[in-house]
């Protein structure tokens, strides 16, 4: 029976090779009725289950032989690839494609004991980029270091190889963008954005001009790099640079709907040029009506001028339309419900009579925003739990409502989401008054957008802030001045950062094209006066915290505050 079948399996694998699956899966099928503890069958029949695409047999397959085979490479890759294409099973791919990562480097550490060689031969050791590559793609969802820590290691067995990898510029691309994702330097960021360019021309240039599938994919990628080489001339603040090249892109490829929406963004932001900008939204939505980022950023922009129904037409329309589920047009309408729930506030305490019928009807209309707000942040929270967005949506509006201590620790766990990096959207306020701001709309690149690092999109910050605005409502000064405190010292931290990656490394790098960079001058003039602000608010709380208890020290603090403010605003106090 064992001579059988083994002789049905060596018949198998000659199928298996010559691409007659079906065949081959028979065979294998064969020489497992025979003996069914035939190893090296039952994995040749799990690999025609996949090709097969039965999936969950293929799964209790490559299970049986793993269970024989803990450490089997070929297994571990087999389960990883196949729990890859499966939906909500792409952890358990990465489960397996790390266990197959740990197999590997045991074996270089035992070679190495064996051939007396010290030190970390890991990466010498291993030779197939794949396992890297597939692991790189799964970790983009959950993890951009890790992500791009693979990506490296696939690109160092691949420069190891012949060709050096130039065949896949896609991979220094992404680690491009990875690199702006995960903070690296600018240096790291420019070497791995021009290595794609450079691969990606060394291919085009040695393939025949005939228009195959191959020369347009490597068309795309160079499209693509030349995108994220844009992204990066904005994180340096090289807004012309920027501008230059998405123009180029839209002028080979009209329908290219993010290099449109990039220019938009940088025709309103930096060049305050609201029709250039909502001229450009306007062509992105001609190309593709049902794409819902361009209205978004029309609704965003709208939301900037004070066109507030416009921007309310434009969030509706994506939810009606386009995507009822959109989580940023949700949080969006529940941000401008809420700034017309506290319009309405205000106009009911600026009625000379409280109990006036006008502001009765302002404080009902109040009420019923801030409901409505609510609804569409719980509707969020319902689609994403881990949205800090929404949360911080929900607190504003509890704190509007009276509800100040339960809104404080609200703002609290939001700062501590956001710390944690668990939330993907950032929405923020900017007044003590609790007035909700929103950001830009996530615009994306092939794999991953860059962070926005403009200060109103700087949701730890502004949680803060709303922490001690909730702490003052409350009478809880002390607390208040510390949060206050560590606003200003983020907000300095911030700027300094700002400023060094938008200075040091492009002066080297760009000076010699003749254009400056640097922060933008509408960032500069928002930061100023958010520090403003914070002084503002920081000076309030002492000088509230120092009448209440008597205390002269604070006093003192307080008085400083305010004389550097005035000071500021070329204001003169007395001297004493």
């Amino acid at each position: 029976m064992a001579i059988q079948a083994e002789a049905h399996f060596q018949v198998a694998r000659s199928l298996h090779a010559s691409k007659k699956f079906d065949q081959a899966f028979d065979a294998y099928t064969k020489c497992l009725s025979l003996n069914d503890k035939h190893t090296l069958g039952m994995y040749g029949l799990g690999q025609m289950q996949l090709q097969r695409t039965d999936m969950s047999s293929a799964e209790a397959t490559f299970q049986r032989v793993l269970e024989r085979n803990p450490k089997c490479v070929e297994v571990l890759r087999a389960l990883g690839y196949l729990h890859a294409r499966l939906p909500n099973t792409k952890a358990k791919a990465l489960e397996y494609y790390e266990r197959e990562m740990h197999v590997l480097a045991d074996e270089a550490a035992e070679h190495a004991r064996q051939t007396g060689k010290s030190g970390d031969h890991a990466m010498a050791w291993m030779d197939d980029a794949n396992l890297f590559l597939e692991a790189g793609l799964l970790y983009e969802a959950t993890n951009a270091r890790k992500a791009r820590k693979a990506y490296l290691a696939a690109s160092i067995i691949l420069q190891r190889q012949p060709g050096n990898g130039d065949h896949i510029p896609e991979l220094w691309n992404n680690l491009g963008a990875l690199s702006q994702l995960t903070g690296e330097s600018t240096e790291s960021v420019f070497s791995e954005l021009n290595a794609a360019a450079e691969k990606c021309a060394r291919v085009l240039g040695a393939r025949p001009k005939q228009r195959t599938n191959e020369v347009r994919r490597l068309e795309n990628t160079q499209r693509t790099i030349r995108y994220n080489v844009a992204r990066f001339y904005e994180t340096c603040g090289l807004w012309q640079k920027a501008e230059n090249l998405y123009q180029t892109i839209v002028a080979e490829i009209p329908a290219y709907t993010d290099a449109r929406l990039r220019l938009a963004h940088i025709a309103y932001f930096y060049r305050a040029n609201s029709r250039e900008a909502l001229a450009q939204i306007s062509q992105a939505i001609d190309v593709d009506a049902k794409r819902p980022a361009p209205w978004l950023m029309r609704g965003n922009i709208e939301l900037q001028r004070k066109n507030v129904q416009e921007a309310r037409r434009a969030f509706e329309h994506v939810l009606k339309d386009i995507a009822k589920h959109d989580v940023y047009a949700l949080c969006s309408l529940g941000n401008f419900y809420l700034a017309a729930g506290k319009s309405e506030s205000v106009r009911a305490s600026s009625e000379a009579n409280a109990s006036s019928p006008v502001a009765k009807k302002s404080r009902d209309l109040a009420q019923q925003n801030y409901k409505r707000a609510l609804e569409f942040f719980g509707k969020c929270l319902q689609l994403d739990a881990r949205c800090v967005a929404a949360a911080h949506g929900v607190a504003i509006a509890m704190g509007e409502r009276g509800f100040a201590n339960d809104a404080r620790r609200l703002f609290q766990e939001v700062r501590d989401a956001a710390t944690s990096g668990l939330g993907p959207l950032t929405l923020c306020t900017q007044s003590s008054d609790f007035v909700f701001k929103v950001p830009q709309p996530p615009i994306a690149s092939v794999q991953h957008s860059v962070d926005d690092m403009r200060v109103s999109s700087d949701v730890i910050l502004w949680a803060g802030v709303n922490t001690a605005h909730a702490c003052v409502e409350i009478g809880n000064y002390r607390q208040a001045i510390l949060v206050y405190e560590s606003c200003i010292k983020r907000l300095r931290e911030t700027t300094l950062a700002l400023e060094s990656q938008t200075g040091h490394f492009v002066v080297q790098a760009f000076d010699a094209h003749g254009e400056g960079a640097g922060v933008s001058e509408a960032e500069q003039a928002e930061r100023s006066k958010v520090a403003r602000d914070l002084q503002l608010y920081l000076a309030r709380a002492l000088y509230v915290q120092a009448k209440s208890s008597k205390d002269v020290k604070v006093m003192r603090m307080a008085l400083k505050e305010m004389r550097e403010l005035c000071e500021a605003a070329n204001v003169k106090l007395p001297s004493d």
